[in-house]
């Protein structure tokens, strides 16, 4: 897993989550204005770095299905 996916909740009923490869991330931030759980942000303060919120991400796959990049891979949760 390429970012900090370790300290996640586990949140009932998803099977999915999103894992992203900031070395392939363009911070085009698609991922951002498609998720409809705005589970992800940009942060200004990092590079434009962005973060996952895997408290209220559901694993739905949009982030992932929508990147140019394919810098978001969707893992099997743990």
């Amino acid at each position: 897993m390429t970012e900090k996916t370790k300290r996640r909740p586990k949140m009932e009923g998803r099977t999915h989550i999103p894992s992203l490869d900031t070395e392939k991330c363009v911070f085009c931030a698609l991922c951002q204005y498609l998720c409809p759980d705005l589970a992800i942000t940009k942060d200004e303060e990092k590079r434009n770095q962005i973060e996952i919120d895997y408290s209220i991400c559901r694993g739905c796959g949009i982030c992932a299905y929508i990147c140019p990049k394919e810098a978001i891979e969707m893992m099997v949760e743990e």
